[in-house]
């Protein structure tokens, strides 16, 4: 596209008369001051780029800028000091699929909500607030975004007055709650440019100075006439508005209502642009089908906006000046270089949020030092990922004499207390099925150190009732507590060889109290105390060796769980290691005294679209420990495939795998649902006897081929397993192809 705009160029300079091409000073009747309006339209706003381009070679003075949206970002940054090839750099390096997820990468997430991803809920939170369901108010939160415009436009901390940049700029935006346009003269550049950016139910509203707002576009999204408000001679204004969707296009109420958000912006922009002056410069780029949302394509705007530029190139000359004036004009308007300065104190917000506490205590270790803003920012991005927050700014700021940043978490508007669901599905197609649906609600902000209470309540397959308290604490909330209480009863079928003896239903309940230690968000080691009874009472078969057993036991747990893992349901690096030793005494409730290891550990690499997950699980006991406790369970897709979901039991267990998988599609796609085709290979067996296991003898190898959806509900499966004892399933399954002690 490059070498066609600047033929179009030439031929356009050519068309000019010779006196017109030639004259380099400027005409007597230019006017003194000439102002560049940007208009929003989502990632077709990239086109300003191409505009700009074309301004700063034909050395068009803009004097002033007023932006909406895209706009904002695109006329904000050139307002500050970038140039057009600057601001095109930067747009080319943003990875938009990153930014536009809200939560840091799961690298960075503390331990907890990494075993949190691994379970079968759902990501997705309702809020219950006074008995009453919340939903967030829009898609994406925009805090990566806000941390993006902040790590840009940071050399302007000190110019709090916009006409005070390098080009006098103005951000619209809308006050949702009095349908008001709000216009940016001064404040924080960043937020400014977010603010007029929050396109209803996508973005949601930011709330500055104690107004709601959503973009701006929905009452001004040409804003010509807050560019001439601002003492503007001449206008150039650029509408790069998205095309009203066809009727066929039109197939829910989301985009019946959306339409009419865009039918009425439309009709406010045609007036707009009708109303102007005739000596102002209209400029309306083709984007063909470039959408509002294609932010993977925003770079390919950037073309369509210069030639735009170019069909009005005689009108632009009109305005130009001459090379000695554009120069001495340029050197006035060079951006700030940002030089980093000591941090002084960092102080956090804490009117927004219950748990302020918390992100203090996290952020701990920046005072005193030379601000590292990358290093801010990932420390901000992982308390952020947390999971309780709507977002979490961050800005310098200058008090009575000091320079310091200033922290400001907001708690999840939805929240304080949330509620999520889940559901499990296994099915082989020959009258073997099972399911799990789950509950969970959590309160948070219990205390300002992030104190949470959770309960989880399951019916299905397990039938269960989970309650537990987890608090952090230490100066960097490393250290956590962690008493819960719990409830389960499953069916379980006793096998011997190929056969089947009985089924049983087992139930325990345990209470317990774990604390622990978290010196980084991969590691945590844990000690804790528990008491439990369980029961097992026949419910159909031959009576066997568990016939109406009933235990007590006691003990202590000893535990360590390292996890680095990219991603939970088909990762592609990293690994989790999660071992856990119980140690049985009589002198704490049980019967019969013994100890039990369980060992799981998974890695996964990739080379391009393909995957490898490579996994082991062992566990062992010794002397007589209570059999209610941690059995030793296999069966199941990739967890000896062929067989049953825990269709084989037995004191002790072993599984070595290998699962390939390879995705489809474009990875780089901004909103797509990836999938992907595998297979597995497995071998394992569970023993009664210690020696067997030792030996690994008698294992049993198994395989499957799969097909795997990484649906918004969950990671989804459809697949065929067998193993070399004969036994063959076909899955359909929810639940992430690892399989961790939680």
């Amino acid at each position: 596209m490059r070498p066609i705009v600047l033929c179009l160029a030439l031929a356009a300079t050519l068309a000019l008369p010779a006196s017109a091409a030639a004259d380099s000073t400027p005409s007597a009747g230019r006017p003194q001051c000439i102002g560049l309006v940007l208009g929003g339209g989502g990632a077709r706003g990239a086109a300003h780029i191409g505009v700009l381009k074309v301004l700063e070679r034909e050395r068009v003075p803009v004097c002033r800028i007023a932006g909406t949206s895209m706009g904002a970002i695109v006329g904000g940054l050139y307002a500050s000091g970038y140039s057009a090839d600057e601001i095109e750099a930067i747009l080319s390096a943003v990875d938009w699929k990153e930014v536009l997820a809200d939560d840091p990468p799961r690298t960075d997430f503390p331990l907890r909500r990494k075993n949190d991803t691994l379970r079968y809920l759902l990501d997705f939170k309702f809020g219950l607030r006074d008995g009453a369901i919340q939903l967030p108010r829009g898609v994406i939160q925009g805090q990566k975004l806000l941390t993006l415009l902040r790590r840009l436009t940071i050399h302007t901390w000190r110019t709090p007055d916009f006409d005070a940049l390098p080009i006098p700029f103005r951000a619209v935006a809308t006050d949702i709650g009095t349908g008001e346009a709000v216009v940016f003269s001064q404040g924080d550049l960043a937020l400014a440019i977010r603010g007029s950016m929050s396109v209803p139910a996508a973005f949601a509203p930011l709330r500055i100075d104690g107004r709601l707002l959503v973009d701006g576009g929905i009452v001004n999204n040409v804003p010509v006439d807050v560019v001439k408000a601002m003492g503007a001679d001449r206008v150039i204004a650029v509408d790069v508005g998205a095309p009203l969707l066809d009727d066929s296009e039109l197939n829910s109420p989301f985009a019946i209502t959306m339409q009419m958000l865009d039918v009425l912006m439309k009709q406010r922009t045609a007036q707009v642009m009708a109303a102007m002056d005739p000596r102002d410069v209209k400029i309306v780029p083709d984007l063909g089908d470039i959408g509002s949302a294609s932010f993977d394509r925003a770079v390919d705007a950037i073309a369509p906006g210069e030639v735009a530029a170019i069909r009005v190139l005689p009108r632009l000359r009109e305005l130009s000046l001459g090379e000695a004036e554009w120069a001495a004009l340029q050197a006035t308007r060079e951006r700030v270089q940002f030089d980093a300065p000591l941090v002084e104190f960092l102080e956090v917000v804490t009117r927004r949020s219950k748990t302020a506490g918390y992100v203090k205590r996290e952020l701990e270790g920046f005072e005193g030092k030379p601000l590292d803003p990358m290093a801010l920012e990932r420390r901000v991005n992982s308390v952020y990922g947390q999971g309780n927050y709507e977002h979490i700014s961050w800005k310098l700021v200058e008090k009575e004499g000091r320079t310091g940043v200033e922290v400001l978490p907001v708690d999840k508007g939805w929240g304080p207390n949330f509620l999520t669901f889940g559901l499990q599905v296994s099915d082989d197609f020959e009258g073997r099925n099972s399911y799990q649906l789950g509950a969970e609600y959590t309160m948070t902000g219990l205390n300002r150190w992030g104190g949470e209470w959770r309960t989880r309540a399951e019916i299905g397959r397990i039938t269960g009732l989970r309650t537990e308290f987890f608090q952090p604490a230490g100066d960097r909330g490393q250290f956590f507590g962690f008493p819960y209480l719990e409830y389960r009863a499953i069916n379980q079928d006793i096998r011997v060889g190929d056969t089947v003896l009985a089924d049983y239903r087992v139930r325990r309940g345990a209470v317990g109290i774990d604390v622990g230690w978290e010196p980084n968000v991969a590691m945590r080691a844990y000690a804790g105390l528990f008491r439990s009874r369980g029961d097992a009472s026949r419910q159909i078969g031959t009576p066997g060796d568990l016939d109406d057993v009933d235990e007590s036991s006691g003990g202590v747990r000893l535990g360590f769980t390292r996890d680095t893992l990219d991603d939970a349901d088909f990762p592609s690096a990293g690994g989790r290691t999660d071992l856990l030793l119980l140690a049985l005494r009589d002198v704490l409730g049980d019967a019969s005294e013994g100890e039990i290891v369980d060992l799981t550990w998974d890695h996964a690499t990739s080379f391009g679209p393909n995957r490898l997950l490579f996994g082991t699980r062992l566990q062992a006991r010794w002397g007589r420990p209570s059999r209610f406790e941690s059995p030793a369970t296999l069966g199941g897709f990739t967890n000896l495939s062929g067989y049953s979901e825990r269709e084989l039991i037995g004191d002790h267990a072993a599984l070595f795998r290998t699962v390939y998988y390879r995705r489809l599609g474009d990875a780089g796609e901004l909103f797509s649902v990836p999938a992907y085709v595998g297979a597995s290979l497995e071998t394992g067996n569970v023993f009664l006897r210690r020696e067997d296991l030792l030996d690994l003898e008698d294992l049993v190898l198994g395989g499957s081929l799969f097909v795997g959806v990484d649906s918004p509900f969950g990671p989804l499966f459809l697949g065929y397993g067998r193993n070399d004892q004969g036994d063959a399933s076909v899955y359909l399954t929810f639940g992430s192809l690892l399989r961790p002690r939680l």
